[in-house]
């Protein structure tokens, strides 16, 4: 992770000395002796008094103390990092040293990582996208993170999201997933952000020949209610191919028209978009940019056990790598094989084990082929893992739907990609670089 406090300081402290606590010291210049007593970075609780340990001045044996100007901006009892500025004004000579003193957050819902200087703050979240979401973030104890405000930032991009990509529920005043489908001929005034999810799904689909299309919503409207009919009424058939070409007519992607300047979307009559095999990644993307942006050491971004985020190192492990377990569709074991995940790094799972239907022994899952119209299955699970989440989910979605062989193909072909499945009858494949570079273990 960053480490922006240090960049700050060394941009200050680029022409002084290095602290010392004695005057055995090279001058800056002729017999002058100039250094930061104590500590150059230090820390402190809330509310803790802060006792500057001062500068060492001197002139040959001459005390110049007197010369110094300190600028002590500290508030003990306001959290955050405060810069300490001792400058020398001496014989027409200007010298500026910094002490950077961190005034540590409160944060009582984190608990000590044993072995380490490091705390764990977690949190879980039930009601936002359908689904689970979990946050595990990793600060140093002399590092000043105020963990519940990003916790709560976290939390109002779940929120935010939730509402704008809901293709189920109106809001009072916002122009989300529904309200664009329920009148996709009238020209909607949408949030910037859903504009750019909207955008980029919009650009990067291609990546996977059309498989997933984010313009599919009629069509997966016709499955989710032969769904929904054989999960709450015991009704339990297929649409015909009839029934899902008839829609499909009203799946052209390019009837989409947005409008930047105005942050405008409009459709063709009977269309409707849904954001289902992108959402949650271009979400955990979001949030890993948000997070990165501050001093976390490490974090671990889990967005309803299919989408998970790494960031930084993780706490104890040898080399910081995170051990990650992967779902076992058949529900036999836990999890059927474990991944090393780094920086930055992203697992992306899609599976016929958690929304399906069961209709003469075969299992229909939601997961609709853009080609086909039907939910194809070659396999019980893919996971991919790259660098960008957003990709990541499209990938994930569009490569389910391909034969293994297509599949395997298609992640070889593609840098900074690599994936592993899980076979109807078992059997588990691997991209062509996924075991040596992240494979942990196979549980049988």
């Amino acid at each position: 992770m960053k480490r922006t406090i240090t960049i700050v300081l060394l941009l200050f402290i680029s022409l002084t000395l290095v602290a010392c606590k004695d005057d055995s010291l090279n001058p800056i210049y002729d017999n002058v002796i100039f250094s930061v007593l104590g500590d150059v970075t230090m820390s402190i609780e809330l509310g803790e008094e802060y006792i500057d340990d001062g500068v060492l001045a001197k002139d040959g044996n001459k005390d110049i103390s007197e010369f110094v100007v300190t600028k002590n901006d500290v508030n003990e009892n306001s959290s955050g990092a405060y810069i300490v500025t001792y400058t020398l004004d001496y014989n027409g000579k200007v010298t500026e040293l910094v002490r950077i003193v961190n005034v540590l957050f409160d944060n009582p819902d984190c608990n000590d990582v044993e072995g380490t200087n490091l705390q764990v703050c977690s949190k879980v979240w039930t009601s936002y996208l359908h689904t689970v979401v979990s946050l595990k973030l990793y600060i140093e104890k002399d590092v000043s993170v105020d963990t519940e405000y990003v916790i709560d930032v976290v939390e109002s991009i779940l929120s935010e999201f939730n509402i704008l990509s809901d293709k189920y529920k109106l809001y009072p005043g916002v122009a989300n997933i529904k309200a664009i489908n329920d009148n996709p001929t009238e020209t909607h005034v949408i949030d910037e952000v859903l504009f750019d999810l909207i955008e980029f799904s919009l650009e990067n689909q291609s990546e996977v020949n059309n498989i997933f299309n984010i313009a599919l919503g009629p069509v997966i409207d016709v499955w989710h209610d032969y769904r929904e009919d054989c999960n709450s009424q015991i009704i339990c058939t297929i649409p015909t191919i009839d029934e899902l070409e008839a829609q499909n007519v009203y799946t052209d992607q390019s009837k989409i028209i947005m409008n930047r300047d105005n942050l405008t979307i409009t459709m063709d009559a009977n269309m409707s978009i849904d954001l289902g095999g992108v959402s949650k990644g271009y979400i955990s993307g979001l949030i890993e940019d948000y997070l990165a942006s501050h001093e976390i050491y490490g974090f671990i971004l889990n967005n309803g056990e299919s989408n998970i985020s790494i960031g930084g190192s993780h706490p104890t492990r040898e080399g910081g790598d995170f051990l990650i377990a992967i779902t076992d569709p058949t529900n036999v074991l836990p999890y059927y094989a474990t991944v090393f995940l780094g920086d930055g790094e992203q697992l992306v799972t899609s599976g016929d084990y958690q929304q399906y239907f069961v209709v003469g022994g075969e299992i229909y899952h939601h997961i609709i082929s853009g080609i086909s119209l039907f939910p194809d299955r070659n396999c019980r699970s893919i996971s991919v893992i790259t660098s960008d989440p957003g990709l990541a989910d499209i990938y994930s979605t569009a490569i389910f739907l391909m034969t293994i062989e297509d599949g395997i193909n298609f992640v070889d072909s593609i840098d900074d990609l690599e994936a592993i499945w899980y076979g109807i009858d078992g059997t588990i494949h691997f991209s062509e670089n996924f075991e040596t570079e992240y494979l942990g273990a196979i549980y049988e």
